[in-house]
């Protein structure tokens, strides 16, 4: 066959990879539908619609163009050294070489189609959920709730797979040196931003304990005169006033949002007590509807006759 290569023993690298791709698809897989969830949490519902519109558009751009780095990578020239090599290695270099080069060509065709799949994830979506109303959308999500995971999950595998590949160009074109300061300085990255998307997720608005919240509740005014209680990573503001200033303004509109979204009720009668901004009173004759999770304001809805 005329593209099937002779050469002894380059599909080993190749089965590896295919095998570690797999690996990590049905590692990652199964937590797809948790990952959308983590997403929608704490969202928005009465703008869950165009909040959902803007994270496939976001997608769809950024898996194109991850998309024409691929491509780029799968048409370029082969690698070639820029270092001298031995006399005597000459021959196994090329051998090496050779499969450095077809597994490169596998990892960037492999992300290639990731991208393709996302963007396409994208563009299915946005055409179904653009006609519904904001409700329609929501019954949209509960129905497919992996409808967000899947293409960030495989942005993110593409990202992944197109660093190794350009590190394989690294190693063949600047040596093993320059190569491992590549893998490190990426095991580093990702790393970080695994745990970054992990911190991400935990995210808690509601107001209590638990450590997430806490880490955006010392700047409201229960806990911004006692810096003991800040976070680790406030503890810079404690001596610089200009930050200090910029956080206690967030920490107000945040009190006021919290405070607008404060209601209690008064018996059955139809009648609640009603602290909004700090001004507190009684509504009669109408029928307060509780908001959701992050709604700001009181929608009041006069009683049917």
């Amino acid at each position: 066959m005329k593209f099937w290569t002779d050469t002894e023993g380059v599909w080993v690298p190749l089965v590896v990879t295919v095998a570690v791709v797999a690996l990590l698809e049905a590692l990652v897989r199964p937590r797809l539908r948790q990952v959308s969830l983590d997403i929608m949490e704490n969202a928005d519902l009465e703008i869950l619609k165009e909040t959902a519109k803007n994270c496939w558009t976001n997608m769809g751009v950024t898996a194109a163009l991850i998309l024409t780095v691929d491509a780029a990578m799968l048409q370029a020239d082969p690698i070639e050294p820029h270092f001298r090599v031995a006399e005597d290695d000459e021959d196994d270099f090329a051998f090496d070489l050779e499969k450095l080069q077809l597994t490169l060509d596998l990892l960037a065709g492999i992300s290639l189609v990731y991208c393709m799949w996302a963007v396409i994830g994208c563009v299915v979506a946005l055409m179904y959920v653009e006609p519904l109303s904001n409700t329609d959308a929501i019954k949209f999500f509960v129905a497919n709730p992996a409808s967000i995971g899947t293409p960030a999950l495989s942005i993110g595998f593409a990202c992944l797979y197109t660093l190794v590949a350009a590190g394989m160009w690294v190693v063949g074109s600047s040596g093993v040196f320059n190569a491992a300061v590549y893998y490190t300085f990426l095991l580093v990255v990702l790393l970080v931003t695994i745990g970054e998307a992990r911190d991400k997720a935990g995210f808690d608005p509601v107001a209590g304990n638990s450590s997430k919240s806490i880490e955006w509740q010392w700047v409201t005014s229960e806990y911004f005169a006692t810096p003991e209680k800040w976070p680790w990573f406030a503890a810079g503001a404690k001596k610089d006033a200009k930050a200090q200033r910029i956080y206690r303004r967030m920490g107000m509109a945040i009190d006021h949002g919290v405070a607008a979204e404060e209601v209690f009720w008064k018996g059955s009668s139809g009648s609640c007590k009603c602290n909004s901004g700090g001004n507190t009173g009684f509504l009669e004759g109408v029928t307060l509807i509780p908001q959701l999770p992050n709604l700001a304001g009181l929608r009041a809805l006069t009683p049917e006759a």
